[in-house]
């Protein structure tokens, strides 16, 4: 799978990953940052036949439910049986904004409606203080498509955001690397959560979400962050480190205590007097490295969070996350002017090689 920013002029990409044999391809959202995810989709529905296509992710706060599930429908409409809704808490959509990102509340309420909805069901929506049920008032007329599913994708990142996501999830998306003791601590928290949930075994797939760079002869990891991921690798320290700080003893307090610090030093000091405005730590997002996080980013980092390296290296550590426990790798493009570049290689050097 391969997800990335919308970019409304590169719509190209898509049909580019599926001539390669990607299977899904999902496009984020972030109202101040990026196009528009859904016209986006949109278009490229028109222009793909066999990919799947959806948000990577939407959230329960820019978009109230019921708008979220009209919209992933009505694409549906235009892709019947290809379509996905990935949804999560939201890091840079709110935060770029200078807001705090979805409760795992809100989170779980916007996932009972919106599926309730995409089933055909009437539910009960609460908004504005006010609970009032509603359901799609005319779902055979062609405006949208529910007759054919959509499988729900969350994003979840820590103990409690597995634990709701096992409940409603077809797959879970969590920001992982190559490495197998991470792989593994969460596999077993995922398989806990929907045995507690009360589904069967395997009925929720774990996709691994990583950045990626195919280095060129001569080039080293530095490269990878200038050249390919540039501060992503960061993302995946801010999504995990609640969860990392409660299993230090498993994955060893050195990894734990540097995803922390990078994760903390990117954000700013919450009380410090010269702390970045938000505007300016998210300008740069996912448009290649920002040079002021430069340091923050170690070779330790990118080993742990990243798909970098030689072909041959890169098929070994894609192969290693599935062998670890990984239903599905996911590469997450972090920068869309480098995107056809990246979809190349993912394709030679892993996808036509596996």
């Amino acid at each position: 799978m391969i997800g990335t920013c919308a970019k409304i002029d590169q719509i190209e990409m898509v049909k580019q990953a599926e001539g390669l044999g990607v299977t899904h391809f999902g496009a984020g959202e972030g109202p101040l940052l990026f196009s528009d995810p859904y016209q986006f989709l949109a278009i490229a529905s028109q222009q793909t036949s066999t990919i799947q296509l959806g948000t990577q992710v939407t959230n329960p706060l820019t978009r109230i439910a019921p708008v979220t599930a009209n919209s992933i429908a009505t694409l549906n409409a235009l892709a019947p049986g290809r379509t996905f809704l990935g949804i999560g808490t939201a890091n840079n959509a709110l935060r770029s904004m200078g807001h705090r990102t979805a409760t795992i509340k809100e989170l779980t309420d916007a996932l009972e409606v919106s599926r309730g909805l995409l089933h055909g069901e009437r539910v009960v929506h609460d908004w504005l203080g006010e609970q009032r049920e509603i359901e799609f008032l005319d779902p055979d007329a062609g405006w949208y498509n529910i007759k054919d599913r959509v499988p729900i994708w969350v994003a979840a990142g820590g103990p409690k955001g597995l634990h709701e996501a096992a409940k409603y999830a077809d797959v879970v998306v969590y920001c992982l690397g190559p490495n197998p003791d991470m792989i593994g601590l969460i596999r077993r928290e995922l398989d806990k959560a929907v045995a507690d949930a009360g589904r069967p075994a395997g009925s929720v797939k774990l996709c691994g979400l990583a950045w990626f760079y195919q280095l060129r002869d001569g080039e080293t990891w530095e490269d990878g962050i200038d050249k390919g991921f540039g501060s992503g690798p960061i993302s995946s320290c801010l999504t995990n480190v609640g969860l990392m700080n409660q299993h230090v003893d498993e994955l060893g307090e050195e990894i734990v205590q540097a995803s922390t610090q990078a994760a903390m030093a990117y954000l700013g000091d919450p009380n410090a007097t010269d702390r970045p405005h938000y505007l300016d730590v998210w300008k740069q997002y996912l448009r290649g490295l920002t040079p002021a996080h430069r340091p923050l980013i170690t070779k330790q980092l990118v080993d742990y969070w990243c798909l970098y390296g030689t072909p041959d290296e890169l098929l070994e550590k894609a192969q290693l996350m599935t062998e670890s426990g990984v239903d599905l790798v996911q590469v997450f493009l972090s920068n869309p002017y480098t995107a056809e570049r990246d979809i190349n290689d993912i394709g030679s050097s892993i996808l036509a090689r596996a």
